[in-house]
């Protein structure tokens, strides 16, 4: 599968190999990502899903802690409302990001568009309520990073909206995909987290037993920030007019997508599947 993403339409075409290599690159990551996105959605949808439909909410602990706590129907429903809107978003939001279908499908681009942007905003306001009253796993960093993942896709969310009203569509599109990179904050960090343990084998640079580490504060911002400043990188590489820097750029995105993969692989091997079989 290939899909082409609104930054390969940004700036100026041109027939300059570099320009095509770093189009490509990002291209190639794009579909690699969307595809780990939907087996993410895919394993949401029928482990959570699946509970829920069998009476068992009790499962969700065995992967989320406290994910549903008897008799706190607000915290249960911040849950429920947070996982829903989560594979939707995980399903549908790539679509925004597909010339073509806005091309075809402009009205569908809209409606989409404005339900993504609501469910950011259901997401991020739902994740930091269930912060406050469950926390998370990882202790006071992990709901600093946490909090912070949502702020970020509120404010992102925002200027989305805010450009698109004022129909200055590149800029929209700039704060579209920033929004898309945190609002997959919780996959990067699985497959970040699954790459690592790839690579090494065991875990390393945190305890498996109490999930608390120098790496897992790492990766607790790493998961939104690092593909923040590769964006924003890719950004600046566009706009440079000098060849070796698209270059370096396109080398850094193959080396990404090879991770991705290897990270999303492990992580539908070793965590996915193993939990729905």
């Amino acid at each position: 599968m290939s899909i082409k993403t609104d930054v390969l339409t940004a700036g100026r075409p041109t027939k300059i190999w570099p320009k095509k290599l770093l189009d490509k690159s990002i291209e190639v990551w794009f579909t690699v990502a969307v595809l780990g996105q939907w087996i993410f959605a895919f394993y949401v949808a029928l482990f959570y899903g699946g509970a829920a439909m069998d009476g068992d909410f009790m499962r969700w602990n065995r992967v989320l802690p406290h994910g549903y706590v008897e008799g706190e129907t607000m915290g249960n429903t911040a849950v429920a409302i947070h996982l829903l809107f989560a594979i939707i978003v995980m399903v549908g939001g790539p679509m925004q990001f597909i010339p073509k279908l806005r091309s075809y499908f402009p009205r569908f681009h809209r409606w989409n568009g404005r339900f993504y942007i609501g469910a950011a905003f259901l997401i991020s306001l739902s994740g930091i309520y269930m912060v406050v009253t469950k926390g998370t796993i990882s202790g006071l960093v992990g709901d600093i990073s946490v909090s912070l993942n949502g702020v970020l896709i509120l404010t992102f969310a925002l200027m989305a909206l805010r450009t698109a009203m004022k129909r200055n569509f590149t800029v929209h599109r700039k704060w579209a995909l920033r929004l898309f990179l945190t609002m997959a904050g919780v996959w990067f960090f699985r497959i970040g987290l699954m790459f690592w343990l790839f690579v090494h084998g065991k875990p390393v640079g945190f305890d498996p037993e109490t999930f608390r580490g120098p790496f897992l504060v790492f990766l607790g911002f790493a998961q939104y920030l690092l593909p923040l400043a590769v964006l924003e990188l890719y950004f600046l590489a566009q706009k440079n007019k000098s060849q070796g820097a698209k270059i370096a750029m396109s080398i850094g995105m193959i080396i990404l997508t090879l991770i991705t993969a290897l990270g999303t692989f492990a992580a539908t091997m070793g965590m996915w599947i193993p939990r729905i079989s």
